[in-house]
């Protein structure tokens, strides 16, 4: 009978002995980190992976992701700087960098706590900075800019609570309903005003540019004809000075060399030309030799 008490008694030490063996242990995982707490104070932190040990029934273990963290803002309106409405979604990129300042400054100190500061936080600041400028800088390359500074105003307004906003990005962009039409009736006007000025513009350079070609055009055919007279006067001229010369040198072959000319121009085509024998036309036909020596 001892012996089966003892064996009881024993084996319920060593039942409690497990237990407590086993309350005392933890493990962390590479992608955890823990805050160990005491009747809910923080007491330490564990950042390195592998079993820890803790006190049973007194102090406890509360686990935080290491890795990045999504955090998606539902669609919220803003009013643009030059009074354009819009609806805006984003979506946030943050990691749990400090657990001490998370579990102090967050409530509940978990994703839940953390997503409702970051919905006050991202949905504050992009209404401030979006509503300073006009909607046409979100549909230009200055967007990278815009979302830029929204990133570090988040980043600044998170650090306080043990959180680093990694990224924030603008998923859509768009116009409330009630609003579209309008707005896309005005995008069209003003295309279309633009559309026309670029027309005329272009029609004004084109006129611009047939009018200077037209002036280069004449310009080069009057000089071409000034030149093309210049050369038949000199030709001419010179022409005139052969001839002198050849009249003064033998008069009688001028003649006849200009009644083959006439000739020439006379018996041209089906011509038929009455003349007595007697005229001076036919002198060289009567007598080719006559005057030529």
């Amino acid at each position: 009978m001892n012996i089966k008490k003892y064996l009881g008694i024993s084996a319920g030490i060593l039942g409690v002995i497990a237990i407590a063996a086993a309350g005392s242990l933890f493990t962390v995982d590479q992608r955890s980190q823990a805050v160990v707490l005491q009747f809910g104070e923080l007491k330490r932190v564990v950042n390195t992976p592998g079993l820890k040990l803790k006190i049973p029934l007194i102090e406890d273990v509360t686990y935080y992701d290491k890795r990045v963290l999504n955090f998606d803002l539902p669609a919220i309106p803003i009013t643009t700087g030059d009074q354009k409405r819009i609806v805006i979604d984003t979506y946030t990129r943050y990691r749990i960098n400090n657990p001490v300042l998370f579990f102090q400054t967050i409530k509940p100190a978990d994703e839940l706590g953390a997503a409702m500061r970051l919905e006050a936080i991202v949905s504050s600041t992009v209404r401030n900075v979006i509503g300073k400028i006009p909607l046409r800088s979100l549909l230009t390359e200055e967007r990278a800019k815009i979302m830029e500074r929204i990133h570090q105003e988040v980043r600044l307004l998170t650090e306080p609570l043990g959180m680093e906003a990694v990224d924030i990005r603008i998923i859509r962009t768009e116009l409330p309903m009630e609003n579209r039409r309008a707005v896309f009736a005005r995008m069209n006007s003003e295309l279309e005003r633009i559309a026309k000025e670029n027309l005329a513009k272009g029609a004004e350079r084109a006129q611009q540019i047939r009018s200077n070609a037209e002036k280069d055009c004449a310009i080069i055919i009057a000089e071409a004809h000034r030149d093309a007279q210049k050369t038949k006067g000199e030709g001419e001229a010179k022409a005139l000075d052969i001839v002198s010369s050849t009249l003064g040198k033998d008069p009688e072959f001028y003649g006849y060399y200009r009644s083959l000319q006439t000739y020439k121009k006379a018996f041209k085509g089906d011509s038929t030309i009455i003349l007595s024998s007697e005229s001076e036309l036919f002198k060289y036909f009567n007598n080719p030799e006559k005057g030529i020596r």
